[in-house]
């Protein structure tokens, strides 16, 4: 029988959970000053930091979702691979997790790069998204798309298949790399997924979290591209907090 988040005795972090037929990775409970283990004592009342096909979202966890023995691993800076391991490990769950396989990421990049950008991106801490704004933590996969950081450089995993799904009918990619059809084709497929479990999940947003939980200040962020942007969101420090398995907000 697997075992429960309300059953749990040790802290848990990077480990995949399933829920009915919903699968996504747990990557630690949401604080001020970052992630840290998440634990029984923590439901219904800390928020964990959840991902599903490549999305980050804050979530109030009910305690009924079941370990699968799997865990994440994460790029480092020697190797840029990322995907799931141990017991119940498998491409499927690696893809409900990311969204992309890692060496998918990397033939859409390479097909992509103009120069030497853009390019797989890592940091041990957290930076922000140039473009949505969001915090991306620490050792969580993302591109980087210039070589100057001051004009804004990293790109989230989230941010860019958003761009990717909404490119896909302007852009010609398939026309253009024939080679990329299966590819663009299952990204299409997941983007479509994605933003319809969004739509239909606008009336089970739950209420914001703390002031305690906003964004860390600009200053936190110096030497990572850092300030935050013009017009940027005072929201949450990893992204938009949902009961909902819809992974993308709207």
């Amino acid at each position: 029988m697997a075992l429960s988040l309300n059953r749990l005795s040790m802290p848990v972090q990077r480990c995949v959970l399933r829920k009915g037929s919903r699968v996504f990775a747990l990557l630690g409970k949401a604080t001020p000053f970052g992630l840290a283990p998440f634990n029984r004592h923590d439901i219904g009342i800390n928020w964990a930091l959840t991902a599903e096909f490549g999305c980050l979202r804050l979530e109030r966890l009910s305690g009924d979702e079941e370990l699968t023995g799997a865990r994440l691993f994460l790029p480092t800076a020697a190797c840029y691979d990322y995907g799931v391991g141990g017991s119940g490990a498998s491409l499927e769950v690696a893809k409900a997790v990311f969204g992309l396989l890692s060496f998918e990421l990397e033939e859409l990049i390479n097909v992509l790069r103009q120069g030497n950008v853009p390019m797989l991106g890592f940091s041990h801490t957290d930076l922000r998204c140039s473009v949505s704004t969001c915090v991306i933590p620490g050792y969580w996969p993302h591109l980087v798309i210039s070589n100057l950081a001051s004009c804004g450089n990293v790109v989230s995993l989230e941010t860019f298949m958003r761009i990717m799904v909404s490119s896909l009918p302007q852009g010609r990619l398939a026309v253009r790399f024939p080679g990329l059809q299966p590819l663009l084709t299952r990204t299409k497929e997941m983007g479509d997924t994605v933003f319809n479990a969004s739509t239909s999940s606008r009336s089970s947003l739950p209420s914001p979290p703390p002031a305690d939980m906003r964004l860390p200040r600009p200053q936190d962020f110096q030497g990572t591209g850092g300030a935050s942007a013009p017009g940027a969101r005072s929201g949450f420090p990893f992204a938009t907090p949902r009961r909902h398995p819809a992974p993308l907000r709207t």
